[in-house]
C-alpha cells in the first residue's frame, strides 16, 4: 500500500464493505490516513471526505496508485 492508492475495508469488519478512501499520508510503520468518501462517511454528522488513521492489517487495495 502507498499513498494514492484507493481502498476499502478488509472483509472482517462486517457492515464497512462499502465504505471506499484514498490513502493520503502514511502514519507510522503500520498504518495509513485515509480519506473516506463514500455513502457512510457522508451520513456521519461530520464532514464529508472523513479522514482517519487506518491499520493496514484491516484495509485492501481496490486500486493502485500509477
Amino acid at each position: 500500500m502507498k499513498i494514492g492508492d484507493l481502498v476499502k475495508y478488509d472483509v472482517s469488519l462486517s457492515g464497512l464493505e462499502e465504505c471506499v478512501g484514498i490513502i493520503v499520508a502514511q502514519n507510522g510503520m503500520e498504518a495509513f490516513d485515509v480519506r473516506w468518501n463514500d455513502r457512510h462517511s457522508k451520513l456521519q454528522d461530520i464532514a464529508a471526505n472523513e479522514i482517519s488513521t487506518e491499520l493496514k492489517e484491516f484495509l485492501e487495495v481496490v486500486s493502485e496508485n500509477r
